[in-house]
């Protein structure tokens, strides 16, 4: 099942994303030059319908969110510009207005009762809806211009939901729910013994020392000035006053003045400060400043955040900007590029390189003479999901050999976990085959229907697509 939502990903996240409705507030981020059509807001046209700048900007934020969420939150802008994010964006937004101009060409329309009924659904009650768009600072007409455009889309889909027969169920059930009577060995990657020498080691060194290089450096000039100022009580009280929506918990909540002090503060201080900061900025880059610090930073360092070095590495400078209490402000002097390592330096890194190499081809070697008269341990019946029968390995270890052993033609081999430095090279036998674990299917017989349900919807939603993208003509107005 997991592996067919990752190849079907694409229309799987656009009907769980239409279903489901993210609301997503948000600013605009850079989206560089665009040849503006007939509405200056336009940034693609499909047909009669428009894609919008709003259009571009929601789908570049659900995507945000969900590459963010596989990433464990650690996407910055800067990496979603390398992964390509906003192209892939434009183009869902312009997959949705596809489909839009081809509800539209079908009759199909939104009442403003639809709009209503989906308010209400979504929020509960009227004042939980109105206290959401004072939070994002929305007008309710723009709000609900974007809900028509979802909910005309979620009524495509359900005009042309397929039902799967029992032919689809059972054929999807025979790929989740087959098995195999297989027998195993576990090799342990520990259990093996190598050794190494000086000239070995120096030997692997002088054939590789271009691929140990020490990291790239760059030298830079930067100033520090502390948020530290008075205030009084009587300025943040004011300061609160007028900037309120500001300071909001993560629901959203405006955030009571004692609670939101601490923070208040540190603005109030940096608006004070701002004056002092750019002029220190502005002499630093017309090198009439003595008063700063000079030192030799990677790309991650304790400093400048990395979004921030990869702007001073492009531009040479650094405007102001408010990190870890303090302005800061820098200019590049110089780009140091890698070297390579001396031996001495090297050393310790070229062993662990080698180690690693030696022990996974006696590990290979041990699984390849072992395989030749294999005796292993009967498992009896295994589906792919039966990761609790190989207690050797664990959960996502056992996982991942399953399914290479499902996924593979060969009735007996070895499977190395993980594939690069592996830890185990697990043997297995497999002497008969069962086309369906009924018992297995049983317990999952609902799940079975709804990935039926979505493989057939979601193909016919790629046919769909590429079918009118025959029949509307696309014009994109961005450069």
């Amino acid at each position: 099942m997991i592996e067919w939502m990752q190849t079907h990903r694409k229309w799987l996240v656009i009907t769980i994303w239409i279903a489901t409705i993210a609301f997503i507030g948000a600013g605009f981020v850079g989206w560089g030059q665009f040849q503006f059509g007939k509405s200056q807001s336009a940034v693609a046209k499909v047909g009669d319908t428009e894609v919008t700048i709003q259009d571009w900007q929601e789908a570049y934020n659900n995507l945000f969110q969900e590459v963010n969420q596989q990433l464990g939150g650690k996407l910055d802008e800067a990496t979603a510009e390398k992964m390509g994010l906003k192209v892939q964006a434009l183009q869902r937004a312009i997959d949705l207005a596809t489909l839009r101009q081809y509800a539209k060409d079908l009759g199909l329309v939104v009442t403003n009762e639809d709009v209503a009924k989906k308010v209400l659904s979504t929020f509960g009650d009227e004042k939980t809806y109105k206290q959401y768009l004072r939070n994002i600072g929305e007008k309710p007409a723009t709000f609900e211009e974007k809900l028509k455009k979802m909910i005309l889309v979620e009524k495509l889909l359900d005009y042309l939901h397929l039902k799967p027969t029992k032919t689809n169920i059972l054929a999807i059930a025979s790929a989740l729910y087959n098995s195999d009577k297989m027998s195993v060995k576990v090799l342990k990657r520990d259990e093996i013994k190598v050794s190494l020498n000086e000239d070995e080691v120096k030997a692997y060194w002088e054939k590789h020392k271009s691929e140990f290089l020490t990291p790239e450096k760059y030298k830079i000039a930067y100033v520090a000035i502390p948020l530290k100022a008075n205030v009084s009580e009587e300025e943040l009280r004011e300061y609160y006053a007028q900037n309120t929506q500001e300071y909001k918990n993560d629901k959203g909540e405006i955030l009571p003045f004692e609670k939101a002090k601490d923070k208040v503060k540190a603005d109030v201080i940096a608006k004070k400060l701002k004056k002092e900061a750019i002029i220190t900025y502005k002499k630093l880059k017309n090198n009439e400043l003595n008063d700063y610090k000079l030192v030799n930073v990677e790309k991650i360092n304790k400093i400048i955040p990395e979004e921030k070095m990869n702007d001073l590495i492009q531009n040479g400078y650094l405007k102001p900007f408010v990190y870890n209490n303090q302005y800061i402000t820098a200019k590049l002097v110089e780009e140091i590029k890698p070297q390579p390592m001396p031996y001495t330096q090297a050393r310790a890194k070229v062993m662990n390189i080698l180690l690693q190499e030696k022990t996974t081809k006696e590990l290979i070697k041990k699984a390849q003479n072992e395989l030749k008269n294999f005796q292993g341990k009967d498992l009896g019946y295994v589906t792919k999901y039966d990761v609790n029968k190989i207690p050797e390995l664990s959960p996502l270890y056992a996982e991942k050999f399953l399914f290479d052993v499902f996924t593979s033609q060969n009735p007996k081999g070895y499977v190395l976990i993980p594939q690069n430095n592996p830890k185990y090279a697990v043997l297995y036998n497999i002497s008969a085959q069962k086309l369906l674990e009924k018992e297995q299917y049983e317990k999952n017989k609902q799940s079975v229907y709804m990935l039926s349900e979505a493989m057939l919807n979601s193909e016919l939603l790629n046919d769909l697509i590429d079918s009118l993208k025959e029949k509307y003509k696309v014009v994109s107005y961005v450069k």
